[in-house]
């Protein structure tokens, strides 16, 4: 396993997060970012070793995530997406799919990326976003893929449909087989640089050797352990960002909110401790890990924590050419992102409390 010192992680945060500034504004792919990343050996993390990878461990991982997320999160967001396709393809039982293009992809001959809020937590649209159809041995798609990370830059793209009995597949295809259209990405109030867009698909063939898993009733229903703490490995690297921005600000502008940030402080770092802890131990059997939970409490601090350094920045944090007002709207995307119903839920019951409440704000978690 190569090694990354926490002074390399904090070499990368700080590129980022001036490089950030500039893909914020123009929403160009965040090639400066990715090619650091890269150098760093980031399209090697999450690829097994046998087809080129160097895996790191999940808390590893995590905290690599953090980092890419303080300094630029479309980068971020670039990085697990495509970890999670790779993690669908080397999870799956179909050797021709992982020997066809992993090792492509730990070299960073290509990049690959995820299209399955379909068959998670997007509504875009209504009813079932993709459907599959028997074709002799393959199948075929149609439909949309609502949200797809990078996917102009995809030479691949792992996405799922639903077939008529209810029944789903997952599949690896590229995206210039006859019938995938990647529309322009649609303006978002941050993020642009991450090239998010949808996907539209009318009857595009799927390879026997195409498909990853099912047709089963779930086909996402196994996963790595870990999966569920990447959101907030991004949400706590974010968090931290805003804190030390809150820290670094002179002394007369937090001037009288001590009382606000210091147990603002605590509670990132507790909640920091519990999610690489939860990392440390999601193979041990006898721990269930409260991924849930973990997502609610990161997302309760991450917004409180923008919202302060916005208060204690005054007017200068509504600038554009400050860095503040960045971090505040990519504070927003993780109330959308990887949201299901119970994250949502239980954010705004955080958030919305009535004032005087036994909140994670004024007292430890």
């Amino acid at each position: 396993m190569s090694i990354v010192t926490e002074q390399d992680l904090a070499h990368l945060t700080e590129s980022l997060a001036e490089w950030g500034m500039e893909y914020d504004r123009t929403g160009e792919w965040p090639q400066a970012s990715v090619d650091l990343m890269a150098k760093m050996g980031g399209w090697r993390w999450n690829v097994p070793a046998a087809y080129g990878g160097d895996p790191v461990s999940h808390s590893e991982l995590l905290k690599r995530y953090a980092a890419l997320a303080a300094g630029c999160m479309s980068t971020a967001l670039i990085s697990t997406q495509r970890d999670g396709a790779i993690e669908l393809i080397a999870g799956s039982e179909n050797e021709t799919p992982k020997n066809r293009w992993l090792t492509k992809c730990a070299s960073g001959e290509i990049y690959t990326t995820v299209g399955i809020a379909q068959l998670t937590t997007s509504k875009r649209g209504g009813g079932n976003l993709m459907t599959a159809t028997v074709d002799g041995d393959g199948y075929r798609l149609s439909g949309m893929i609502p949200w797809a990370t990078g996917a102009s830059k995809a030479a691949i793209i792992v996405t799922g449909a639903v077939l008529d009995d209810g029944n789903q597949i997952l599949a690896c295809v590229p995206t210039n087989r006859e019938g995938i259209t990647v529309a322009p990405s649609d303006p978002l109030i941050t993020l642009n640089a991450s090239h998010t867009s949808c996907v539209h698909c009318v009857e595009f063939r799927v390879e026997p050797d195409e498909v990853l898993r099912g047709p089963s009733e779930r086909v996402l229903a196994i996963r790595t352990p870990v999966k569920p703490l990447v959101t907030s490995s991004c949400g706590i690297g974010l968090a931290g960002r805003l804190i030390k921005m809150i820290s670094d600000l002179p002394p007369a502008s937090r001037e009288g909110c001590d009382e606000v940030i210091e147990p603002l402080v605590r509670q990132y770092e507790t909640i920091r401790s519990m999610l690489f802890d939860a990392a440390d131990r999601v193979n041990d059997p006898e721990f269930e890990t409260p991924s849930t939970d973990i997502r609610v409490r990161v997302n309760d601090v991450l917004v409180r924590a923008a919202m302060v350094a916005m208060t204690l920045s005054k007017g200068s944090g509504f600038l554009l050419d400050r860095p503040v007002q960045r971090h505040v709207r990519e504070a927003l995307f993780f109330l959308v992102w990887s949201a299901p119903q119970a994250v949502q839920t239980g954010t705004l019951e955080r958030l919305m409390a009535p004032l005087g409440a036994d909140t994670p704000l004024s007292s430890e978690i």
